[in-house]
C-alpha cells in the first residue's frame, strides 16, 4: 500500500485508484493547495505566484511574476498564519476544485491543468459564512 501511495504522491500511476483512494490528479490537487498555503505562511511568494495559472494571472491583471510577487508582499505584510485544512477534491470537467477551510473560513481552490502541472486558475471564499 506504501508503494501506492508513493507513485499517487509522483503523479505516476495515470488513472489507477486504489479502492476508497484518491486517484493520482486528487492527490497532485492537494498537493498544490497545501503549497499554495504554506508558501504564504513562509513568505515564500514567489513560489506562490508559480503555483497561479496564466488565467489567474489574466483575471487578476498582474503582468508577471515579479507584480504578482510585489502584490502578494504588500497584501500579507501584517498577515499571520494561515490555518487551513484541505478537503475533498471534486472533478468539475477539466476542472479540479478543492475544497478548503482557511482560519476557520469554507472556500475552493479551482486548478487547472497547464502542460504537466495543475496551475491555481481560483480561489473562492464563502461570502458571509
Amino acid at each position: 500500500m506504501a508503494a501506492v501511495s508513493t507513485l499517487a504522491t509522483l503523479g505516476i500511476g495515470g488513472a489507477f485508484r486504489p479502492p476508497g483512494g484518491a486517484d493520482a490528479a486528487e492527490v497532485r490537487a492537494r498537493g498544490v493547495a497545501v503549497e499554495f498555503f504554506r508558501s504564504q505562511n513562509e513568505r515564500r511568494y514567489d513560489d506562490t505566484c508559480r503555483l497561479l495559472s496564466r488565467g489567474f494571472y489574466r483575471a487578476h491583471r498582474l503582468h508577471d511574476r515579479q507584480t504578482c510577487v510585489a502584490s502578494l508582499r504588500v497584501s500579507f505584510m501584517w498577515s499571520g498564519q494561515i490555518r487551513f485544512r484541505i478537503g475533498k477534491v471534486a472533478h468539475e470537467g477539466a476542472r479540479l476544485v478543492v475544497a478548503a477551510v482557511a482560519d476557520g473560513a469554507p472556500g475552493q481552490i479551482v486548478l487547472v491543468r497547464e502542460g504537466s502541472n495543475f496551475r491555481i486558475l481560483a480561489v473562492e471564499g464563502s461570502q458571509g459564512e
